[in-house]
Formats: C-alpha cells, sequence, structure tokens
C-alpha cells in the first residue's frame, strides 16, 4: 500500500509539473503572437509605411523561422521574446511621441525602454539605433536624433542603479570553467579566429537552418585559427556588411538599417567583448533576426518587382511565400517534437551535437530518467543505464573535469550492480569537487555496502574477499573507524600482522578512545615481534 501510494504521488507530481510546463508553453506563444502583431505595426508604421506588403513579407519571415523555435519552446528564452517586444514598442512610442508631442507617448515609451532592459541588456543598443531611425525615416538630422533620446536616459541610469545593486558579480570558478568560458583553452589569435567563424554560423543558420540544435558548446564548436579559409570568408563578408551598412545609412536606405540593426545586436552575443558562456546559440541570434526579416523581406519584394511584368512578379512572390511557409512550417514542427520535454531534446539532439559535452551529459540524465520509469522492467532498465554510461564516457571523454558526470555515471554503475566502478568516480569527485551535491551520500551509499559485503565474506571464512570488501569500504568512508578495525581483524586473522597494524592505528587516529582496537593493535604488535 505505502509503494503504490508513493507512486501514485510521484504520478501525480510528474502531471503537474508537465501541466505547468504546458502552461508557461502557452503563455510563450502568446507573447511570441503578441510580439509578431507589434513588429508588423512597426514594419508597417515606421520602416515600411508605403510598402504594406514588404512589411506583411517580413514579419512573415520573422515569424515562421524555425531558428525561433527554442525561443518559443524553451520557457527560459521569454526574455528574449520579451526583450524584442518591448524594443519595438519603444520604437513605436518614440515615433508616436515625434508626431503627436503628447506626453503620455514619451512616458510609453520610456517605460517600455525600462521594460526591455529589464527583460535583456540588449535594449541599449537603442542609443544608437532609435537616433539613426528617425533619421532614416523621419528625415531628422542625427544631433535631433539624439536630444530626442535624452529623455529615455532617464530609464537606463534607473536600470544601471537596479543592476549595480542587484549584481555583485560572476560565480567564483565561472571563468575558470570551459562550459561556461568556451574559449578557456584558445590561444588568443585562436579565440579571435573561432569567434568570426563563429559569426558565419549564424548567418548559414538564418539563411539554411537545416541542422537545429539546442547546444553549441564545449566541444561542438571546434577551435579554428586564421589558417581556416572560413574565418577569412566570414571576416570578409562582415566587412562588406559594415561597408554597405554606412553607404546605405548615408543614402538614408531602409537595408543600412536592416545591417544596423543586424550587427548592433550580433556584437552583443559574439564573445568579441564580453564572454557571454557560449559560443553561440540559436537563442541568442533572435533579436538579429529582426534586422534579417526586413533585409530579407525587402530585397525579396524588390527581387520579384525586377521581373517588370506585375502579373509574373507578384504570382512569383506570392508564390515563393508559400514555399517559403511550407517549408519552414515543416521544420518548425519537426523542432517543436524535440521540444517537447528534456527527455526528447537531448536524445534528439545528441546525434547534432555529439561533441558537445553538456548535450553528451543531459542526453544520459535523460536515459537514467527513463531507466527510473521502467524500474519495474529490469532488462529495460539496465538498458537504459548501459545507454546512459556510454553518453557519460563521452562527455568525460571531451570535458574529463565534468565532475556531474562523474557523479552520475558512478549512481548508474552502482544502480547495475557494479559498485567497483561507481568508487573511482566519486572518489574523483571528492578530491577536486567534494562541493558537488550528494557526492557524500553516494559514498556513504557506497561504503555501507562494501562493509557489509566484507562481514558477510568474514562470516563465510573468505579472509581475502573480506580484505577486498573492507578496504573499499575505507575508501568510500575514510573517516569511519569501523571499517579499519574490520580490515584490521581480517589482517590479524590472516596473520598479515603489518597491515592489521597499520589499520588499527588508523582506528585509533579517527577514535582513540576504542579500546578493543587498541587491544587488538598491541596484540599484533607483539605477533608481529615474534
Amino acid at each position: 500500500m505505502g509503494t503504490d501510494h508513493a507512486n501514485e504521488n510521484a504520478a501525480e507530481k510528474e502531471q503537474r509539473v508537465a501541466e505547468e510546463m504546458h502552461m508557461r508553453h502557452v503563455v510563450n506563444v502568446l507573447l511570441y503572437i503578441v510580439s509578431l502583431i507589434v513588429l508588423l505595426t512597426l514594419f508597417h508604421t515606421v520602416i515600411f509605411p508605403d510598402e504594406p506588403v514588404i512589411a506583411l513579407l517580413a514579419a512573415l519571415i520573422f515569424a515562421i523561422h524555425p531558428l525561433h523555435t527554442e525561443v518559443v519552446a524553451n520557457v527560459k528564452s521569454r526574455d528574449e521574446v520579451l526583450s524584442v517586444l518591448f524594443i519595438a514598442l519603444t520604437i513605436l512610442k518614440a515615433f508616436a511621441y515625434k508626431e503627436s508631442g503628447k506626453l503620455k507617448d514619451l512616458v510609453f515609451g520610456c517605460l517600455f525602454f525600462f521594460c526591455a532592459l529589464l527583460s535583456k541588456e540588449y535594449a541599449v543598443t537603442l542609443i544608437v539605433i532609435l537616433p539613426i531611425a528617425f533619421y532614416l525615416f523621419k528625415n531628422e538630422p542625427l544631433p535631433y536624433g539624439f536630444k530626442t533620446f535624452a529623455p529615455y536616459l532617464i530609464s537606463l541610469g534607473l536600470y544601471i542603479l537596479l543592476r549595480l545593486n542587484a549584481v555583485t558579480g560572476a560565480g567564483e570558478g565561472a571563468e575558470n570553467n570551459v562550459l561556461n568560458n568556451p574559449y578557456l583553452y584558445a590561444g588568443g589569435l585562436q579565440k579571435l579566429a573561432t569567434e568570426i567563424f563563429v559569426l558565419l554560423n549564424y548567418l548559414k543558420l538564418l539563411l539554411f537552418p537545416d541542422v537545429l540544435t539546442a547546444d553549441y558548446g564545449y566541444s561542438q564548436i571546434p577551435i579554428v585559427s586564421f589558417s581556416n579559409l572560413l574565418v577569412w570568408l566570414s571576416l570578409a563578408i562582415h566587412l562588406l556588411m559594415v561597408v554597405l551598412m554606412f553607404v546605405y545609412l548615408r543614402k538614408q536606405h531602409v537595408i543600412g538599417f536592416a545591417i544596423l540593426f543586424y550587427l548592433a545586436n550580433l556584437m552583443l552575443v559574439s564573445n568579441l567583448f564580453i564572454n557571454i558562456g557560449a559560443p553561440m546559440g540559436e537563442r541568442l541570434i533572435y533579436h538579429s533576426s529582426v534586422g534579417f526579416a526586413v533585409a530579407a523581406g525587402y530585397l525579396l519584394s524588390k527581387g520579384f518587382g525586377m521581373l517588370n511584368i506585375a502579373r509574373i512578379s507578384k504570382g512569383g512572390l506570392a508564390g515563393f511565400t508559400i514555399v517559403l511557409v511550407a517549408v519552414s512550417g515543416f521544420k518548425t514542427i519537426e523542432r517543436n517534437r524535440d521540444w517537447k520535454n528534456d527527455t526528447t531534446l537531448f536524445l534528439a539532439d545528441v546525434k547534432k551535437s555529439p561533441n558537445s559535452a553538456l548535450v553528451n551529459n543531459n542526453a544520459a540524465a535523460a536515459c537514467m530518467s527513463l531507466a527510473k520509469k521502467d524500474k519495474q522492467d529490469v532488462a529495460a532498465r539496465n538498458e537504459w543505464l548501459k545507454k546512459a554510461v556510454q553518453y557519460f564516457d563521452k562527455a568525460l571523454s571531451l570535458y574529463p573535469d565534468y565532475y556531474l558526470s562523474r557523479v552520475n555515471r558512478g549512481l548508474c554503475y552502482y544502480n547495475l550492480g557494479m559498485p567497483d566502478k561507481a568508487l573511482p568516480d566519486w572518489d574523483t569527485v571528492r578530491k577536486y569537487a567534494p562541493a558537488q551535491e550528494n557526492i557524500k551520500k553516494y559514498l556513504g551509499i557506497a561504503g555501507k555496502y562494501f562493509f557489509a559485503q566484507g562481514m558477510k565474506y568474514k562470516a563465510a571464512s573468505m579472509a581475502d574477499s573480506s580484505i577486498y570488501s573492507f578496504k573499499k569500504s575505507t575508501e568510500a568512508m575514510p573517516d569511519s573507524p569501523e571499517g579499519y578495525y574490520e580490515l584490521g581483524r581480517a589482517y590479524y586473522a590472516k596473520g598479515d600482522y603489518a597491515n592489521a597494524i597499520i589499520a588499527f592505528e588508523k582506528v585509533l587516529s579517527l577514535a582513540p578512545a576504542y579500546s578493543d582496537a587498541r587491544t587488538l593493535y598491541e596484540q599484533a604488535k607483539a605477533n608481529a615481534r615474534q
């Protein structure tokens, strides 16, 4: 009855968690839809006021892009959605204030800017983007644009004060962990070359999002040098983009704004100036994809317009858009299946990011969860545990200091009935990462297991086996005098007085008042002298 009740409670808890995650996902979807409506309004009223077709096409490209699957499906990425939403609202209210002169538009603009900063610091790019938007779309001199931005500095100042008060700095040791500092093992020029190389990967994913994954961390993105031609290709493309940006900004052309929005946000996630803790990520390009959508919508519309024959150009654009929506929709639906839960995500992504230590660790954790669900079917449970060990092996081959993997690999070994293999993993963690969660608990469990085995072998007069088990027990629990005491007795019974003395000395160093150990210690010394 007790077990059934516990299983029922576990099932109810799992169901409740699933429902909560579903509701959070629904909220993310609704926020995404709201942000799309706001972006469409921004495109139509500010960027393409006289070209509603381009505004709609740009919004559609942004809406259907498979690269945004992570932002919508991952509750953790809600800040990205909110940030873009509030950035768009800030620009809309800034332009509304320019037209109306009403104080409420200015107040709401400053409020939305503050909310954008609270969501994500990327909103700081508006310091440059907003004045240039006035220059491009309202033909206002740049000094006027920067002057117009002055009231928004109040929101920025308030945010900075809150941030300084709340943030005390990076966690201790974070910069020395390759999972948080992906370029830890790269030289200066290698780091720069790899960062430039990653920029090309972002462009590739925006243009052709064929393989999507939740993690591009160590060591899925290889460290490259300037001998790699793709680095130079990336550098050439992005330098060309900078040149084109200034050329088109000077011409007050919308492409200049698109490139500015893309590059300004890209620089914040490029690691070129600030270590963001990951080489790249699909959610990280979300802001820049606004600029990409603006440029793509404009170029597609104008490209098909160059066909000269109105019916053909409109039909071609419509046909291309339908195909684009269909292909993107298929890819997005396919990717959404992976994001059903952590288990489906990491077991799918370990095939796409086989060299990511984090993904291999998480795939192993997913296998452990499935093993727990299949605990009534011993064969199926053991298969999942063996698969988990394989993924942990891969994670540790990529990153030997991944102590969480060692803890859990040891747990897999223990549950597979191989405590001898579990102990080295747990002992390594104890030596180099003693603060790791549950390590003392697991070592205690292993120590008691080996102690019990030693007592069984002792009762069966199997001296060598009992000595082996008691030694393992003392390795797991080096502060327990009982293990050393029984080890000493086993050696004593075998006539190995030298090792018995060493064991009893350890007992007395841990528990000086242990009278039985002292008696045997004196007897062992006396026997050793004979």
